[in-house]
């Protein structure tokens, strides 16, 4: 219905009410006879509104632009697949990005919006459309609620002219009208009263909370974070399928920090599967950023000292081990283990079985585990000190694991103490990051060595593969210098 660039405004209107005087607004000189219109929304998901407590939807609309499926999810731009006339199903396409929280359970018809509507365009002394009015009644059915169904009513203002929306804005309020959409089921994209998307910790955190309540307020903003990027994953997006390998990791270091507060399983279980997933997740993210790494390194070169195709094979090589690494997130996001994960995951967040060490006051008791993880890294620091060559190289690998662990342990703990969880997380998060730009270089190093002796025996040169093999060298030098740099500055246990 729109009018010019506007925005709709709505209203929540009751259904006796009748609509204002429309042409006594400044600069309308006619209101056009109305156009009427219905549409019908079918909303789907799972019988137990899955879709909707996680900020998900598929809906099937028609109306007067004929029938097609529209789906909104929380890190996606809203999703529409238009339908031919006889198109039956559920868009392949739409249904891959709920697929996560739909998994391999069901989908079937939850509510039925049947809406009838009145449209008035508002003119000026040219006929020009200045602004349209919609007054809509809606009828909505929820299927299987054993309950009747209920009637709501709106009316929706959408005007290029910012006063002329003002205008008609006070006009409704002073009819009764309040700003919002109090339409049964909340408007489109939202589901009936009684599901929701808020699955944060219901009561506020402070020291004195259980541990068990901080504790399942990070996992389940993790697991959200996780189906939130799931579809982004799915569409081969670089960002997404970093943010979700992070949100694996986190859940998975939370619950190895954490473990004291829940029951041995399904804990440990569900911790093999989060390595088995970020792994999968880790082996298109690694192509990418050594592609990315090797492509500074070159273009940084002087074209003298560039010689034979480089660029070229390792945009060949990586973007096929890219390439393959994806089909394998493909395959393992559509399998029953990634399903079952998901499922165990969420049974997790929503009913975990607690230990009596759940109950201890969050602040001190997620210090005492803050404690403990940095002891960790700290003897895996010391024990580095005391090996060279590759054992020295494996060790700081190992403490780069401790730092993130110590690190996510933190972010676990800042709601209650934000202070002093701020600076271990900062402390160990620039570690980790020293440390990670050490094993990139490592890694780095290993596949230019083997590149180049590829290039040889093709029949290239390689020396450029043996220059960049020693600028890495000295970039990993400079990474062990930076970390001890960095150590000497670390934070003392809380």
């Amino acid at each position: 219905m729109a009018a010019g660039t506007g925005t709709a405004s709505r209203f929540s209107v009751d259904e006796a009410q009748v609509l204002p005087p429309l042409h006594e607004l400044a600069g309308i000189a006619k209101v056009a006879q109305p156009r009427e219109g219905h549409r019908t929304e079918v909303r789907y998901d799972t019988p137990d509104r899955s879709l909707s407590r996680r900020g998900f939807s598929l809906t099937r609309i028609t109306d007067d632009d004929g029938p097609r499926w529209e789906r909104s999810a929380p890190a996606l731009e809203p999703g529409t697949a238009v339908l031919s006339e006889h198109a039956g199903g559920i868009p392949p396409e739409l249904l891959e990005d709920v697929r996560a929280v739909v998994r391999d359970r069901e989908l079937v018809p939850v509510q039925t919006l049947a809406t009838r509507y009145l449209e008035y365009e508002l003119l000026d002394g040219a006929a020009t459309v200045l602004a349209r009015v919609r007054d809509e009644s809606t009828h909505a059915d929820d299927t299987g609620e054993g309950r009747p169904g209920t009637n709501r009513r709106a009316w929706i203002i959408e005007a290029a002219d910012a006063v002329l929306a003002r205008d008609a804005e006070a006009m409704f309020r002073t009819s009764g009208a309040v700003p919002g959409d109090a339409q049964a089921g909340g408007e489109r994209g939202e589901y009936p009263a009684g599901t929701t998307t808020d699955n944060s910790a219901a009561d506020p955190l402070d020291a004195g909370s259980p541990l068990a309540l901080l504790l399942l307020h990070y996992l389940r903003g993790q697991f959200e974070e996780l189906l939130r990027h799931d579809p982004r994953v799915r569409r081969g997006d670089a960002d997404g399928i970093h943010k979700m390998r992070v949100a694996t990791r986190r859940l998975r270091s939370a619950l190895s920090s954490y473990r004291s507060t829940m029951e041995p399983e399904p804990g440990r279980s569900l911790r093999a599967e989060l390595r088995w997933l970020a792994r999968v997740l880790g082996e298109a993210r690694d192509a990418q950023v050594m592609r990315h790494r090797l492509r500074e390194l070159i273009a940084a070169e002087p074209e003298d000292l560039v010689m034979g195709p480089v660029a070229a094979r390792v945009d060949e090589e990586l973007l096929h081990d890219y390439r393959q690494a994806f089909d394998r997130i493909l395959k393992a996001l559509s399998s029953p283990r990634y399903f079952r994960a998901l499922d165990g995951l969420e049974a997790l967040v929503e009913s975990p079985a607690w230990t009596e060490a759940a109950k201890e006051p969050a602040g001190p008791a997620a210090a005492r585990i803050i404690r403990r993880d940095r002891k960790r890294l700290h003897r895996r620091v010391r024990a580095a000190r005391k090996l060279a060559g590759e054992e020295h190289t494996e060790a700081l690998h190992e403490a780069r694991k401790n730092a993130k662990q110590l690190r996510y342990a933190a972010e676990v703990w800042a709601p209650v103490q934000p202070k002093e969880a701020k600076e271990m997380v900062d402390a160990a998060e620039h570690v980790q990051k020293i440390l990670g730009e050490h094993q990139d270089s490592v890694v780095t190093q290993a596949y230019l060595r083997r590149m180049g002796a590829a290039a040889s025996a093709a029949g290239e040169n390689g020396f450029t593969y043996g220059r960049l093999h020693a600028l890495e060298q000295a970039s990993a030098q400079s990474a062990r210098e930076r970390f001890a740099g960095a150590w000497k500055g670390f934070p003392a246990s809380p």
